[in-house]
This record gives C-alpha cells, sequence and structure tokens, in this order.
C-alpha cells in the first residue's frame, strides 16, 4: 500500500478518493433499486377484464368510429364501450396466448354483444394477430391501465 505524506497533496488526494469512493456506492445503491420499484409499479397498475372479443366486419372500414378517426382494419384499433379514446389496452388471447396493444377509438360492442359476453371489437388486423379471424370470437383478456380508467369516458 502506497502511503501518502502528511502534506497538503497527499491530504487533497485522500480526499479525493473517498468523495470518489463515495460517489460510486451511492450510484450503484441508486440503480439498483429503480429497475425492482417501476416493475412492481407497472404490474399493480393495471386492471383485468375477461370476456369474449369479436372483430369489424369488413364494410366498416373507412367509415367514422365514434372518436371521429375513420376506421383502418388494417390498424390495431379497437372500440369498448367506456375507455377513454386514444387508451392503449393489451388484449391477450386466452386459447392461444397471444396478445397484442390496441388504441381504443371508437365505442361498442353493441349492448346485445355486451349481454353476450363481448367486451371489446379489435380490427381485423388485431384479430389476425390473436389468432382468430377464422373463428370469429374468442375469449380474452384485456389489460386496462389505471390511468386509462381515471379519465372519464368521452
Amino acid at each position: 500500500m502506497v502511503r501518502l505524506g502528511q502534506g497538503g497533496a497527499g491530504h487533497t488526494m485522500k480526499r479525493a478518493l473517498r468523495v470518489l469512493l463515495l460517489g460510486l456506492g451511492v450510484a450503484s445503491c441508486a440503480t439498483t433499486e429503480r429497475p425492482t420499484a417501476t416493475a412492481v409499479q407497472k404490474e399493480a397498475d393495471v386492471e383485468l377484464q375477461r370476456g369474449a372479443a369479436v372483430y369489424y366486419a369488413s364494410k366498416f372500414q373507412g367509415r367514422r368510429t365514434a372518436s371521429g378517426v375513420r376506421l383502418d382494419n388494417s390498424e390495431m384499433v379497437a372500440a369498448h364501450p367506456s375507455l377513454p379514446f386514444g387508451c392503449i389496452v393489451r388484449v391477450t388471447n386466452l386459447r392461444g396466448g397471444s396478445s397484442v396493444e390496441v388504441t381504443i377509438v371508437d365505442r361498442g360492442p353493441s349492448p346485445q354483444g355486451q349481454r353476450q359476453g363481448i367486451i371489446i371489437d379489435v380490427s381485423r388486423a388485431a384479430a389476425r394477430e390473436l389468432g382468430f379471424l377464422d373463428h370469429g370470437r374468442t375469449p380474452v383478456e384485456v389489460a386496462i391501465p389505471n390511468r386509462c380508467r381515471a379519465s372519464s369516458a368521452d
């Protein structure tokens, strides 16, 4: 071990070394704490709904949705009875396990569909990714971020 002298330069080097080590120690503690807190927070900020999903018929392509945008069945969009427009939710097919994120742009399903357990209408592109385009309907789980639930419906 190198011994620093009692002079001013040695004392300054010791102090600089202590400050550097202290800074590294604080920085390493901060980086190990953050990812864990964020991951736990993300899971706690989601509400899950289970039911069935259906998809838009081709005849609705290009028609205006309740939000005012025209439906594009090639985009990842959906209709929900109460979530605010622009909210992004994750839809998971409970039969196959595939999932997609869709943006809410419309109102639906119809009251009759809701009575049949349908909780969301998705675009044809989303239905294709979820693997139920040939079946017309599938059981799903919809993960809704709490920030979407806190907003009022349009």
